[in-house]
């Protein structure tokens, strides 16, 4: 048996096997962030599946954060029961699954047209805006939305999760804090490395706090930008942040991409060598750490997935739009059937619907069905 479908410890939790059902966004859930029958069929649907680790679409911890207006939230005690059905629906398949949280910062979306507080880690001449122009975050919104983090960490531990995912990537208020493209501030929150990094470490922090220091705290970590103009987070900035945020109590790091707010989404992966978008980043992040990585980005093909592993550059793979494409892919793997991920990188996963609403459905699979029955 491949070392895909070994056991794999992350923390206290120990995962049935190496595959991890990275956070995608659901858009499925009201304007206020609550989740319903659709979200929980489709955890539903991904244990059924069999990954190792299920991770929920990023969830808001204050509506300040919100960036669309499906996203799911997490800033009140309300959300609670609507997760534990969700996290009842997996545990009895014997799944597990965590929730990630996030704020937008200044890619929040909703809240500069929601007429709500919309707010950035620094403003500057052209940096992007959207519905208005944000206003520069004090010293006393920065430690709200810290707190905001170790609240909701709280509610995701009440709510059943097996453990709860930071959101410190994409483009996100995290990255922004990350990077000297965006964070542009002269006070003890800007500047220097260690001044930019202090926002993550004190939302790890918090997060340990809120939700206990036995409950399993993981990142999603943007450990580099990808910015033409050379003013971005570099990777030996990122690995010396996991590096810090493992002697936090961070338990596992998923390696992703920061900057620019437009994810980098690799496309057309037709090849094996185009698969493992972030592995020499995850190498030089291994240099720095000793505990569990994850890598998400382009994964496809059992062999690659495989000798990302073996080699030892990280313990687990994530995947993210395979799984849109094919909710139970894993347990097609398991079975014998060790075709690639049937997903094309087309990138077309995100139909939008107007008024910042999505639906996140195969749009290929969906013209074969309508091909086949017309």
């Amino acid at each position: 048996m491949t070392i895909l479908f070994e056991p794999v410890k992350i923390g206290p939790l120990v995962l049935k096997n190496r595959f991890v059902r990275s956070a995608t966004y659901f858009g499925l859930a009201d304007r206020d962030g609550f989740v319903g029958d659709e979200s929980v069929s489709l955890m539903k649907l991904l244990a059924q599946g069999e990954p190792g680790l299920i991770v929920t679409g990023y969830a808001f911890v204050h509506e300040t954060g919100q960036v669309v207006p499906d996203m799911n939230g997490i800033h009140t005690d309300d959300h609670i029961p609507g997760y534990r059905r969700m996290t009842r629906a997996v545990h009895d398949r014997e799944g597990t699954i965590i929730m990630q949280i996030a704020h937008g910062g200044s890619a929040a979306y909703s809240a500069s047209f929601f007429e709500r507080d919309y707010m950035a880690v620094s403003c500057y001449e052209g940096m992007p805006r959207y519905g208005k122009a944000a206003r520069e975050m004090t010293e006393e919104d920065i430690e709200a939305i810290i707190s905001y983090f170790g609240e909701a960490a709280r509610r995701v531990r009440e709510a059943g999760f097996d453990g709860v995912q930071i959101h410190g990537a994409h483009g996100y208020l995290v990255s922004q804090f990350l990077s000297p493209s965006t964070n542009r501030r002269t006070d003890r929150w800007g500047g220097s490395l260690v001044n930019r990094m202090r926002f993550v470490r004190e939302v790890v922090r918090a997060v340990r706090r809120g939700a206990g220091n036995d409950f399993p705290v993981m990142i999603k970590l943007g450990c580099r930008d990808f910015l033409d103009d050379l003013r971005g987070l570099t990777i030996d900035e990122g690995a010396a942040v996991a590096r810090t945020l493992e002697n936090e109590g961070v338990c596992a790091i998923e390696i992703s991409n920061g900057l620019p707010f437009e994810q980098t989404m690799p496309l057309k992966i037709d090849t094996p060598e185009r698969e493992a978008t972030y592995r020499p980043e995850a190498r030089r992040v291994r240099e720095e750490t000793t505990g569990p990585l994850w890598l998400v980005g382009g994964l496809r093909s059992l062999p690659v997935m495989e000798y990302v592993v073996a080699s030892g550059v990280v313990d687990c793979v994530a995947l993210c739009r395979p799984f849109i494409r094919e909710p139970q892919v894993v347990k097609r793997w398991k079975e014998g059937d060790t075709r690639p991920s049937a997903c094309i990188s087309c990138g077309r996963c995100f139909h939008y619907l107007g008024k910042g609403r999505h639906r996140i459905a195969c749009r290929v699979l969906e013209k074969g069905s309508r091909s086949r029955s017309g």
